[in-house]
Protein backbone atom coordinates (compact mmCIF):
# COMPACT_ATOMS: atom_id res chain seq x y z
CA UNK A 1 0.00 0.00 0.00
CA UNK A 2 1.57 3.61 -1.15
CA UNK A 3 1.65 6.24 1.44
CA UNK A 4 -1.31 7.95 -0.79
CA UNK A 5 -3.22 5.05 -0.66
CA UNK A 6 -2.83 4.52 3.67
CA UNK A 7 -3.65 8.77 3.54
CA UNK A 8 -6.53 8.05 1.88
CA UNK A 9 -7.87 5.29 3.67
CA UNK A 10 -7.28 7.15 7.13
CA UNK A 11 -8.72 10.20 5.51
CA UNK A 12 -12.20 7.37 4.97
CA UNK A 13 -11.96 6.19 8.28
CA UNK A 14 -11.85 9.78 10.15
CA UNK A 15 -15.01 10.96 8.03
CA UNK A 16 -16.90 7.71 8.89
CA UNK A 17 -16.16 7.67 12.39
CA UNK A 18 -16.89 11.40 12.56
CA UNK A 19 -20.28 11.12 11.24
CA UNK A 20 -21.44 8.40 13.85
CA UNK A 21 -23.74 8.42 16.45
CA UNK A 22 -23.12 10.52 18.83
CA UNK A 23 -22.44 9.13 22.25
CA UNK A 24 -22.20 10.85 26.02
CA UNK A 25 -19.28 11.87 27.27
CA UNK A 26 -17.86 8.86 29.61
CA UNK A 27 -16.60 11.25 32.06
CA UNK A 28 -19.59 13.45 32.61
CA UNK A 29 -21.87 10.46 32.43
CA UNK A 30 -19.62 8.91 35.69
CA UNK A 31 -19.74 12.39 37.30
CA UNK A 32 -24.17 11.64 36.98
CA UNK A 33 -23.61 8.74 38.29
CA UNK A 34 -21.76 9.83 41.24
CA UNK A 35 -24.45 9.06 44.68
CA UNK A 36 -21.94 10.14 47.10
CA UNK A 37 -23.10 14.08 46.91
CA UNK A 38 -25.59 15.87 45.07
CA UNK A 39 -24.85 15.62 41.25
CA UNK A 40 -23.09 18.63 39.99
CA UNK A 41 -23.32 18.49 36.45
CA UNK A 42 -23.54 22.11 34.29
CA UNK A 43 -23.03 21.38 30.68
CA UNK A 44 -22.52 17.89 31.18
CA UNK A 45 -22.79 16.21 27.73
CA UNK A 46 -25.13 13.14 28.89
CA UNK A 47 -26.77 12.74 25.32
CA UNK A 48 -27.76 8.97 24.66
CA UNK A 49 -26.95 7.71 28.15
CA UNK A 50 -28.53 5.09 29.78
CA UNK A 51 -29.75 6.33 33.03
CA UNK A 52 -32.72 4.65 34.22
CA UNK A 53 -33.73 4.87 38.06
CA UNK A 54 -30.85 7.25 38.25
CA UNK A 55 -30.54 9.43 41.62
CA UNK A 56 -30.31 12.88 40.83
CA UNK A 57 -32.56 14.71 43.05
CA UNK A 58 -31.41 18.45 43.49
CA UNK A 59 -28.76 17.67 41.01
CA UNK A 60 -27.34 21.04 39.04
CA UNK A 61 -27.94 20.11 35.11
CA UNK A 62 -28.05 23.29 33.99
CA UNK A 63 -27.22 23.59 30.34
CA UNK A 64 -26.64 20.27 30.34
CA UNK A 65 -27.41 17.86 26.79
CA UNK A 66 -29.44 14.65 28.20
CA UNK A 67 -30.90 14.21 24.46
CA UNK A 68 -32.06 10.90 23.52
CA UNK A 69 -31.16 9.66 27.28
CA UNK A 70 -33.19 6.62 29.13
CA UNK A 71 -33.98 8.26 32.26
CA UNK A 72 -37.06 6.06 32.96
CA UNK A 73 -37.58 5.86 36.72
CA UNK A 74 -35.02 8.20 37.64
CA UNK A 75 -35.57 10.50 40.80
CA UNK A 76 -34.76 14.43 39.32
CA UNK A 77 -37.43 15.82 41.92
CA UNK A 78 -35.94 19.55 42.32
CA UNK A 79 -33.14 19.24 39.69
CA UNK A 80 -32.16 22.37 38.02
CA UNK A 81 -32.79 21.60 34.55
CA UNK A 82 -32.75 25.89 32.94
CA UNK A 83 -31.58 25.37 29.59
CA UNK A 84 -31.09 22.02 29.44
CA UNK A 85 -31.87 20.06 26.30
CA UNK A 86 -34.25 16.94 27.10
CA UNK A 87 -35.31 16.57 23.61
CA UNK A 88 -36.67 12.81 22.13
CA UNK A 89 -35.26 11.69 25.59
CA UNK A 90 -37.46 9.43 28.07
CA UNK A 91 -38.09 10.42 31.22
CA UNK A 92 -41.33 7.74 32.16
CA UNK A 93 -42.39 6.81 35.53
CA UNK A 94 -39.80 10.19 36.38
CA UNK A 95 -39.99 12.17 39.33
CA UNK A 96 -39.64 15.62 38.55
CA UNK A 97 -41.35 17.12 41.43
CA UNK A 98 -39.83 20.98 41.79
CA UNK A 99 -38.25 20.67 38.73
CA UNK A 100 -36.73 23.47 37.03
CA UNK A 101 -37.19 23.79 33.20
CA UNK A 102 -37.11 27.53 32.51
CA UNK A 103 -35.51 27.96 28.53
CA UNK A 104 -35.09 24.18 28.46
CA UNK A 105 -35.77 22.16 25.19
CA UNK A 106 -38.56 19.81 26.24
CA UNK A 107 -39.18 18.72 22.39
CA UNK A 108 -40.55 14.95 21.86
CA UNK A 109 -39.66 13.80 25.22
CA UNK A 110 -41.67 10.99 26.82
CA UNK A 111 -43.18 12.14 30.05
CA UNK A 112 -45.34 9.37 30.66
CA UNK A 113 -46.63 8.84 33.91
CA UNK A 114 -44.30 10.91 35.73
CA UNK A 115 -44.32 13.84 38.42
CA UNK A 116 -44.09 17.55 37.28
CA UNK A 117 -45.58 18.40 40.83
CA UNK A 118 -44.51 22.20 41.60
CA UNK A 119 -41.87 22.27 38.65
CA UNK A 120 -41.43 25.65 36.36
CA UNK A 121 -41.75 25.64 32.62
CA UNK A 122 -41.46 29.13 31.65
CA UNK A 123 -40.08 29.54 28.55
CA UNK A 124 -39.62 25.61 27.83
CA UNK A 125 -39.70 23.99 24.33
CA UNK A 126 -42.37 21.55 24.27
CA UNK A 127 -43.41 21.23 20.81
CA UNK A 128 -44.30 17.03 20.34
CA UNK A 129 -43.60 15.97 24.54
CA UNK A 130 -45.75 13.16 25.79
CA UNK A 131 -47.35 14.36 29.17
CA UNK A 132 -49.88 11.29 28.88
CA UNK A 133 -50.41 10.33 32.61
CA UNK A 134 -48.12 12.66 34.04
CA UNK A 135 -49.49 14.55 37.43
CA UNK A 136 -49.18 18.22 37.29
CA UNK A 137 -49.59 19.30 40.89
CA UNK A 138 -48.89 22.91 41.37
CA UNK A 139 -47.27 22.95 37.93
CA UNK A 140 -46.31 26.22 37.00
CA UNK A 141 -46.66 26.91 33.33
CA UNK A 142 -47.29 30.75 33.11
CA UNK A 143 -46.25 31.79 29.35
CA UNK A 144 -45.45 27.96 28.45
CA UNK A 145 -46.77 27.64 25.17
CA UNK A 146 -48.24 23.95 25.11
CA UNK A 147 -49.84 23.90 22.56
CA UNK A 148 -48.61 20.96 20.60
CA UNK A 149 -47.65 18.81 23.33
CA UNK A 150 -49.58 15.29 23.44
CA UNK A 151 -51.79 13.65 26.03
CA UNK A 152 -52.44 16.18 28.66
CA UNK A 153 -56.00 16.19 29.68
CA UNK A 154 -57.91 18.90 31.66
CA UNK A 155 -57.97 16.65 34.39
CA UNK A 156 -54.06 16.43 34.37
CA UNK A 157 -54.53 20.49 35.09
CA UNK A 158 -56.92 20.67 37.38
CA UNK A 159 -54.25 22.12 40.03
CA UNK A 160 -51.85 23.66 38.08
CA UNK A 161 -51.02 27.35 37.53
CA UNK A 162 -51.36 29.15 34.09
CA UNK A 163 -52.03 32.65 32.86
CA UNK A 164 -53.21 34.36 30.31
CA UNK A 165 -49.56 33.69 28.15
CA UNK A 166 -50.15 29.95 28.74
CA UNK A 167 -50.76 28.49 25.91
CA UNK A 168 -53.45 24.80 25.68
CA UNK A 169 -54.00 22.17 23.06
CA UNK A 170 -57.44 22.61 21.65
CA UNK A 171 -60.34 21.71 23.94
CA UNK A 172 -58.16 22.03 27.12
CA UNK A 173 -59.87 24.20 30.16
CA UNK A 174 -56.96 26.88 31.49
CA UNK A 175 -56.31 26.18 34.61
CA UNK A 176 -56.24 29.56 37.03
CA UNK A 177 -53.58 29.28 39.88
CA UNK A 178 -55.52 28.40 43.22
CA UNK A 179 -52.22 29.17 45.46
Amino acid sequence: MTRSTRLAAALLIASVAAGAAHAANPKDVARAKNTRQIAECVRCDLSNADLRGGFFQLANMIDSNLSGGKFDGANMAGAQLNGANLSGASFVYTNFSGAQFQGADLRNADFANAWFNWAWFTGAKLDGADFTGAKMIGAQLQGADLSKVKGLTSIQLRNACADGGTKLPPGIERPWCPY
